[in-house]
């Protein structure tokens, strides 16, 4: 864990969580850069939170399917591997299970910014292919490298949900103050890339989606919640 920054553990599953302080960062691509879903680039301000410090793992996910009485979906056999199948209506779930919450667009992405201001990828400008997975299948959480703020995987290995519904044109009217789009579309945001997307879909800036229902093996997601 990198030296400042305060971590805890949630009780339900076992989950490290890190504390990302409260302010400003640079929201989206720079004019010429990225998919036109990421602009138009601003400075927005979220308040403090706290987030997981890796993907939820199939072993923390079987625990909820057993206190749930839920059967836990196939292709999940490795317990250290992030969960996969998952999806957001899933996700969403166990959060309510774990006292916490999917992230929003805007926390998980100054989450994994570190606080490397204005970066295309968590550690930097240019890809790195030794600091993200980025190759065949998913990888134990805690793999590679953490971030800035010591997070995993925030690039690569899966996929992760987040709370807010997909919204092409959002950053042009969403507010600069913790920013959450609740109004509803046919998708949810994801976020991250995955092992089976290329170092574009890696970028930290970078926006997929997908309907709520949507089960698919390059998708899982954290946990974050509000802190006071």
């Amino acid at each position: 864990m990198p030296k400042g920054l305060q971590y805890r553990v949630r009780a339900k599953d076992g989950m490290p969580q890190v504390l990302i302080p409260a302010g400003e960062f640079l929201m989206g691509s720079p004019d010429g850069q990225g998919d036109d879903d990421e602009h138009p680039q601003k400075r927005v301000y979220v308040s403090a939170f706290w987030i997981d410090q890796h993907e939820v793992t199939v072993g923390q996910y079987k625990r909820f399917c057993q206190a749930a009485g839920k059967p836990m979906a196939s292709g999940n056999s490795d317990d250290s591997h992030p969960v996969v199948y998952v999806s957001w209506d899933d996700a969403k779930a166990y959060c309510d299970w774990a006292g916490a919450s999917l992230p929003t667009e805007a926390q998980w992405e100054k989450a994994a910014r570190g606080e490397l201001e204005g970066m295309a990828y968590p550690w930097g400008n240019e890809f790195d292919e030794a600091k993200a997975n980025n190759g065949v299948g998913t990888k134990p959480v805690g793999s590679y490298t953490p971030n800035g703020y010591g997070l995993f995987d925030m690039a690569g290995n899966v996929w992760e949900w987040c709370a807010d519904w997909y919204d092409a044109g959002w950053y042009a009217k969403m507010p600069s103050r913790d920013p959450g789009n609740n109004t509803h579309s046919d998708a949810r945001v994801d976020r991250g890339g995955s092992w089976s997307g290329g170092p574009a879909h890696l970028r930290v800036a970078n926006r997929d989606r997908g309907g709520p229902g949507l089960h698919v093996v390059r998708l899982g997601f954290r946990a974050a919640a509000s802190a006071p």
